[in-house]
């Protein structure tokens, strides 16, 4: 609302976009010819802002601003599936979505994307877990999208600190516990934010405490994280079910193969031919194996998996990739994407600590990608599935640590699957990955040891440092190996 009457006084053109009926809104700046009324968490909300631009006569855009967001405070075992399902809708989907839909009116204008994330980005926040995976990912969009409109678009991403609006009463923060009139109104934020538009900067932190919160999360917080994981290590023989998603080819199936010798696997997968061979290979070894037949990127399907089975280890590993430049891939095949790797992990850890369903003591870990320290130009939305994946598990890795839960974030580099060889422009070196029994191996090791960030292989381990002290070298790298290997229509 700020943002929009501080671009009012200086005559610019506005299309408003909010979920109220404009019969509702009092305020002059809301007019036929300048709002559309859609609800973002709506699937019809991207054609009827389309159909809306269309009745306009907008035929080029100089700004598209990111805004509108919705937050959830509380213990993610609390929160809804729909709940969920909603703020990653509104927050990362439909950012994405818009995004995809827009990018003709701004190339004329050679304009300007701009996400508003959040700094708490930098951290793991127990609270938070589910809002900051949902801005991680547009971090993580943001990056590699970057990387492919480089010298037609800019991409640029604002993180502002907590700011004194309506949102954190929707989130259900307790005011005794955060009192909201302290914080830096909506109208001083909105100027900065402004200022920070009109530059070339790639990302902004709002705020001189924040950017000093940030800089502390961004380059520390890895290290305090480390630091913050030392535990007993956990005896093999004490564990017994080890559920595994994706588990019946590539990584999914050698973690497997690995936990099978200390667990009882309960493996999730769609592709029947495959899991069954997978349990097959595990029973003729002496171990046990459990299959579940459910389509993950169906939040319904979820609701099949018993609920009476206590996990000693889950691991999050079902994953696909979109491979080529944003604009010009499908935009339902990149929602599936994100659909399973980013809400899926989501919704079925609410559902297992719903149900008491994670041993006290246990562990889960996530696999995420090395994509989250140096970017993924050709697929960045899956960048932003693994960048928000990474973060959830930060955050979540804080909420379950008084019952004693590890989390693991793990990142592994290129590996030598049918997954890595069907999305790569180039397998030329396919030999030089690791290979997936190795990185189960690593796993398996880490998960036994109560770590909480796994990078294998020490190659991977220098581009990660890389990544996080000089982004634009291996930025520059990602793009010579991957992006510019990528047809271009």
């Amino acid at each position: 609302m700020e943002l929009a009457r501080l671009y009012s006084a200086e005559g610019v053109r506005l299309v408003l976009i909010g979920r109220r009926d404009l019969s509702t809104l009092t305020d002059p700046l809301f007019t036929p010819n300048a709002y559309c009324q859609a609800d973002l968490s709506a699937p019809e909300a991207i054609a009827k802002l389309l159909a809306y631009l269309h009745a306009q006569e907008v035929q080029t855009l100089d700004y598209v601003i990111h805004n509108a967001g919705v937050g959830y405070v509380g213990d993610v075992s609390a929160q809804s599936p729909e709940n969920i399902q909603t703020l990653l809708q509104v927050n990362t989907y439909a950012p994405i979505q818009l995004t995809h839909a827009l990018l003709p009116l701004l190339r004329p204008t050679s304009g300007k994307i701009v996400l508003i994330s959040s700094v708490a980005t930098a951290f793991g926040m127990a609270d938070y877990a589910t809002y900051i995976a949902s801005k991680a990912a547009l971090n993580g969009f943001a990056r590699s999208l970057r990387i492919e409109l480089s010298g037609e678009i800019d991409v640029q991403v604002i993180l502002p600190g907590a700011t004194r609006t309506g949102m954190h009463a929707k989130s259900g923060v307790d005011k005794a516990r955060m009192d909201w009139d302290r914080f830096p109104s909506a109208a001083s934020v909105a100027r900065k934010i402004k200022v920070a538009i009109a530059t070339n900067r790639r990302q902004v932190v709002i705020g001189e405490t924040n950017k000093i919160l940030f800089g502390v999360g961004h380059y520390l917080g890895r290290g305090i994280d480390k630091l913050r994981s030392k535990s007993n290590p956990l005896d093999a023989k004490d564990l017994k079910y080890c559920l595994i998603t994706g588990f019946a080819d590539g990584i999914g199936k050698a973690l497997a193969l690995q936990f099978a010798s200390t667990h009882h696997i309960v493996g999730i997968d769609v592709d029947v031919e495959r899991a069954k061979y997978t349990q097959a290979e595990i029973e003729a070894l002496g171990g046990a194996c459990t299959v579940h037949l459910l389509d993950l990127t169906n939040p319904h399907m979820l609701q099949q998996l018993p609920s009476d089975i206590v996990f000693d280890v889950v691991i999050h590993n079902a994953g696909i990739s979109a491979a080529g430049y944003f604009e010009q891939l499908a935009l339902p095949l990149q929602t599936k994407v994100l659909d399973l790797n980013l809400r899926a992990p989501l919704l079925l850890t609410q559902q297992l600590l719903s149900n008491a369903q994670i041993r006290k003591g246990g562990s889960v870990a996530f696999i995420s990608s090395l994509s989250h320290f140096v970017s993924y130009p050709g697929a960045s939305v899956y960048a932003a599935s693994k960048d928000g994946l990474a973060l959830f598990a930060r955050s979540l890795a804080v909420a379950l640590k008084p019952n004693n839960v590890n989390v693991l974030s793990v990142f592994p580099g290129p590996t030598r699957t049918a997954h890595a060889r069907r999305y790569s422009p180039d397998n030329s070196r396919e030999q030089t990955r690791m290979a997936p029994e190795a990185l189960a191996e690593t796993i398996h090791r880490a998960v036994l040891r109560r770590q909480r960030q796994l990078i294998p292989g020490l190659p991977n381990r220098i581009v990660a440092v890389l990544g996080i002290y000089v982004p634009r070298l291996t930025e520059w790298l990602m793009r010579k190996t991957i992006l510019d290997k990528l047809p271009k229509n």
